[in-house]
C-alpha cells in the first residue's frame, strides 16, 4: 500500500494528499505560482449513480478551472476515465488539463519551486515581515538582488524572501530559475497570510 503525505498551502482549503514526488513537486509550484488561484481536491465523484474514488486534483487559474490528469505522475487514473472527466462537470471546471511528469520536472524551474519550498518553515520576526513587504508596497516590483540589498532585516534576506512566497505573500516568477534578476512581487494578502509554514 502506498503511504500518502499531505500537502497543505494557503490556496487549498483541505489537506491534499500525495504519494509520488511529482505531484508533490506539480502541488508545490501550482502553490508558487502567481496565475494559481486555489487548488482543490476531491477523493471521489459520481459515476452513474455510483460513487468512484478518483485522485481529483482541481486547480483554479486565471483562465478557469481545470480538473488536472498527472501523466505518469503514479497515479492511478486514465486520462480520458469518464471519472476524472465527470470530476470535471461535477465541480464547473472548464476542462481536463494533461500535465505530463517530463513538465512539471522541467528545469529550472522546478528546482527553484524545491528551493524556496524548503525554506517554508523560516521564522519570520514581524520587523522583517513588515520591512519585506513594505519595501514592495513602496517601489513595487523589483529584482531579487535589488529587495535583498535595500531592505535591513535581522535574519538573511533571501531565506526571508522565500519564506514568504511559500506562504504567498510575495510572488515569484520561478521559470528562469533563481537569478538577480528575479522579480519579487506582492502576492496573496487574504486572511492565511502570515502563517510561517505549509505542509510536506
Amino acid at each position: 500500500m502506498q503511504k500518502l503525505n499531505l500537502f497543505i498551502s494557503h490556496k487549498s482549503t483541505r489537506a491534499i494528499p500525495f504519494a509520488s514526488t511529482v505531484t508533490h513537486d506539480f502541488l508545490v509550484q501550482s502553490m508558487l505560482d502567481g496565475d494559481v488561484r486555489r487548488i482543490e481536491y476531491r477523493n471521489n465523484v459520481v459515476v452513474d449513480e455510483r460513487i468512484v474514488p478518483v485522485e481529483g486534483i482541481i486547480v483554479e487559474r486565471f483562465d478557469g478551472r481545470y480538473a488536472v490528469d498527472i501523466v505518469d505522475g503514479g497515479l492511478a487514473h486514465d486520462p480520458a476515465a469518464a471519472s476524472l472527466t465527470q470530476l470535471a462537470f461535477a465541480s464547473g471546471c472548464h476542462g481536463v488539463i494533461e500535465v505530463s511528469a517530463a513538465d512539471i520536472r522541467s528545469e529550472p524551474r522546478c528546482s527553484a519551486a524545491r528551493e524556496v519550498w524548503s525554506h517554508r518553515a523560516v521564522r519570520l520576526h514581524s520587523d522583517d515581515r513588515a520591512e519585506i513587504l513594505e519595501t514592495l508596497e513602496r517601489d513595487g516590483p523589483v529584482s531579487l538582488a535589488q529587495l535583498i540589498e535595500t531592505v535591513a532585516t535581522r535574519g538573511d534576506a533571501r531565506a526571508l524572501i522565500f519564506a514568504l512566497a511559500s506562504e504567498g505573500a510575495v510572488a515569484l516568477d520561478l521559470r528562469g530559475g533563481i537569478t538577480d534578476d528575479l522579480i519579487v512581487r506582492s502576492g496573496y494578502t487574504g486572511s492565511s497570510a502570515g502563517l510561517r509554514a505549509y505542509g510536506a
